[in-house]
């Protein structure tokens, strides 16, 4: 009778050992597109970078979508697409998205433009970018020359098949206690029939009402190799 008294408790000890309910860690969805310039008819390559995920949904913002973790995709024609992952994991799912923008052949006359904090290399996400032909609708806001694109993680928009003229450039995102408010965006007549680089620098101020707001403090061209230094 001793010997069963020690035996019931490890079989129980074992059967609710066998019986525990495992931990899976959430899925955290994320991904990266390579180089900064894409143009139609060349692949994209989109890498994932997600955690814990075991099944992927690629949505190109164009009406195609993938399963592979790491995707390639051919854009047909010039635009900024949202482009978003879906990382499926054991038993959570997330989705992260971002824009790509696709140029036209090299021939057109574009305008790139990269939002930058002052005194940092760090891009402005979600900045809502338009631009102007003169300085008076620019002040009021009034005819603008372009749609409104809106930066994503890299803090990039690049505006297509423009005319080689000066652009006033209006960038606006709102900010916690104000708003963002620009104070020199105008450019240099840009060269005809290539890609001419602006970064946009901008800092946070506070007025002496208290409010806060994100200025654009100055504008300067830029270049490719810049860029990718």
């Amino acid at each position: 009778m001793e010997k069963i008294k020690f035996i019931i408790p490890i079989l129980l000890l074992t059967f609710s050992s066998c019986n525990r309910t495992p931990h899976y860690n959430d899925v955290n969805a994320c991904f990266v597109v390579t180089g900064d310039i894409h143009y139609i008819n060349e692949p994209v390559s989109f890498v994932d970078c997600s955690q814990y995920a075991e099944e992927y949904e690629w949505n190109f913002g164009d009406g195609t979508t993938s399963n592979q973790r790491n995707a390639n995709h051919v854009y047909t024609l010039p635009g900024t697409y949202q482009v978003s992952l879906t990382a499926n994991g054991y038993n959570t799912t997330e989705t992260f998205t971002d824009v790509v923008t696709v140029l036209n052949v090299i021939n057109s006359t574009d305008l790139d433009i990269l939002i930058k904090y002052e005194g940092t290399n760090d891009p402005v996400s979600g900045c809502e970018v338009q631009l102007y032909g003169d300085s008076t609708n620019w002040q009021n806001l009034t005819n603008p020359v372009s749609e409104v694109l809106t930066t994503g993680s890299d803090g990039i928009v690049v505006f297509t098949d423009l005319n080689p003229a000066t652009y006033f450039i209006d960038a606006y995102k709102s900010v916690t206690g104000g708003y963002y408010m620009n104070v020199d965006g105008e450019t240099s007549p840009l060269d005809e029939a290539v890609i001419n680089y602006y970064d946009v620098f901008v800092q946070y101020f506070t007025s002496k009402s208290g409010r806060k707001h994100l200025s654009v403090t100055r504008l300067v061209k830029s270049s490719k190799e810049e860029r990718d230094k």
